[in-house]
C-alpha cells in the first residue's frame, strides 16, 4: 500500500462558490458557482475581463469581501498544518470568522494577495525584493527561508 503524501490532494478546492452583493436596485451576482482545485507546487492564474469576478473570487477565498458582499454558495476547501493542533487538517474557510485568528493566521501565512492596484500595494522607491521579503518577515519565517522564498 502506497502512503499519500497530499501531493495529489488539492491545497485548495473551490467549489460552486457564489457571491452576491445586495443592493437597493437589486443583487449583483458577482461570482456565480466558480470551481476551481490548486495543488502543491502549481501556480493558478485567473484571467477574465473587467468585473467578471476574478479580485471577488480572491477576496471570498481570503474572507476579505467589501460590504455588503457575502457568499451565499459553495465551499473553500482548504489543507494547512494548523498552528493550534500542528496536524495537516482540512477545512472550509467560508466557516471560519474572517475576523478571527485562524482566518489570520492563514490570510498572509499560508495565503496570499497582491492586490491589483500597483501603486497601493507597493513602494515604488523600495525594491520589490525588499518588500516581499518584509512581509515574509511578518509571518515569522527564518532569515535563510525568506530570501528562498
Amino acid at each position: 500500500m502506497t502512503q499519500n503524501n497530499g501531493q495529489n490532494e488539492p491545497l485548495l478546492s473551490v467549489r460552486d462558490l457564489t457571491t452576491h452583493f445586495p443592493l437597493d436596485e437589486g443583487t449583483v451576482v458577482a461570482v456565480d458557482g466558480a470551481s476551481f482545485d490548486v495543488y502543491p507546487s502549481q501556480t493558478l492564474g485567473i484571467v477574465g475581463e473587467s468585473g467578471c469576478g476574478k479580485s471577488v473570487t480572491a477576496r471570498s477565498i481570503l474572507g476579505i469581501l467589501d460590504k455588503p458582499g457575502e457568499i451565499v454558495g459553495g465551499e473553500i476547501m482548504f489543507r494547512y498544518r494548523s498552528r493550534n493542533t500542528d496536524r495537516e487538517e482540512v477545512h472550509d474557510l467560508i466557516s471560519f470568522d474572517p475576523d478571527g485568528m485562524e482566518m489570520r493566521n492563514i490570510r498572509g501565512g499560508e495565503i496570499a494577495y497582491v492586490f491589483q492596484e500597483p501603486m497601493t500595494s507597493f513602494s515604488p522607491v523600495h525594491t520589490i525584493g525588499n518588500q516581499l521579503v518584509e512581509a515574509i518577515m511578518l509571518i515569522g519565517t527564518s532569515a535563510s527561508l525568506r530570501r528562498t522564498k
